[in-house]
This record gives structure tokens, sequence and C-alpha cells, in this order.
């Protein structure tokens, strides 16, 4: 079994650091992998000429790691997060795994920061019995964050009144469809071709 098979568990916390750079970005991925067991969500560059590193884990090894990240990445480091408690939920989305949904209300939550993103879909999901649909950080994105909620209306009401409310300022905009077509789910992003360079192998295969 590989080592990255080992690592994936449900993890307990959740770090996210946006650094000014690719290579010193790189550079505390590495470190952050070789101190403590974590696995790695998300590293990748973001618009304008920032990278993220996101990465999950038992509450100890992800503190560990993000100090040493934020060591190696001194004055580069622009922002960083540290999330003890995430929900499965919402680790599951950031993998990119989808939730089925069965005829249920649909909402859209966009957010201004990458983290104000992971935080508040942590809180929607903790708060009501919502799937998340999909996440979508930074990439293509302007460096913002959006996600999908789909539940029974109430449900999908409470958790976004949930969400805004612990984004606060963060929150450019959400909508709160009812009755959603049923293809909209997979025709409301749709493109041709990847946002990220490094998908194009992926998408050819």
């Amino acid at each position: 079994m590989k080592d990255s098979e080992n690592r994936r568990i449900e993890p307990e916390a959740l770090a996210l650091v946006e650094i000014d750079g690719l290579a010193r970005a790189v550079r505390a991925q590495d470190a952050a992998l070789k101190k403590a067991p974590i696995e790695i969500l998300a590293s990748a560059p973001m618009s304008p000429g920032k990278a993220a590193l996101i990465f999950v884990g038992d509450v100890a090894s992800v503190e560990e790691s993000l100090a040493e990240v934020v060591s190696i990445v001194g004055s580069r480091l622009i922002d960083q997060m540290f999330l003890p408690g995430i929900h499965p939920k919402v680790v599951r989305a950031l993998r990119g795994e989808k939730q089925q949904r069965n005829n249920e209300a649909l909402a859209v939550v966009e957010l201004n920061t990458m983290a104000a993103a992971i935080v508040s879909a942590d809180m929607a999901v903790k708060t009501a019995d919502v799937a998340v649909g999909r996440m979508h950080l930074a990439t293509g994105f302007g460096g913002k964050g959006f996600f999908t909620l789909w539940g029974e209306q109430s449900e999908v009401e409470a958790a976004v009144e949930a969400a805004l409310k612990i984004a606060g300022e963060r929150v450019c905009d959400h909508e709160i469809i009812p009755a959603p077509h049923d293809e909209l789910e997979d025709a409301v992003f749709v493109r041709p071709w990847p946002i990220d360079p490094a998908d194009a192998k992926k998408n050819a295969e």
C-alpha cells in the first residue's frame, strides 16, 4: 500500500497556508510532509502570483507541520489558518468528492478568501443536515472561493445562515434555489478546458 493511501483517514484538523511565490511553497510542502504524517489536499499556484498549501491530519501532526511551514515560508507568508475539528464532509469536498442529491434545495455561497470558504462550509454542515455538493478555491476565481450545499430547504436555509454569520464581511454573495433543475449541478459549472494546467494530463486519460 502506498504511503499516500495510508494517510487517507478521517482527519481531525486542517491547515491552510497562502504563500508569496511557488518555489517557497514547494519547499514548504516538502518540509510539512517530512515533519509529520499529514495528507496534502491542495498545493497549487493561484492568482496573483501566490500559492496555496492545504493539508489535514490529526491535531498534533497538523500543528507540527504548520509550524514548520510557517518557519520556512518566513516573510513570504501571506495568510494561515488552523482548523481543528474539521467536518469530514468538508474534507471530502476538498478532495473533489461529490455528494449525491435527491430533488433537494441548492445553495451557492461565495466568499472572498479561501479560508472563509472552508470555515463557513464547515460551520454550515455542523449546523444543519446538508451535503456539500462541491467546493472551489482560488484557481480561476481571483483567489476567492465558493461552495454548494444540497438538502431540505429548511436545512439549507439554516446552514446558509450559519455560514454567512461566521464569514461576516468576507461574504461576497449567496443564493438559495428551492427547486433546481435536475441537470443544474452538472451544467452550472461547464468548461471544455482545465483551469489548472496540471489537470490537462488527467483530463486526457
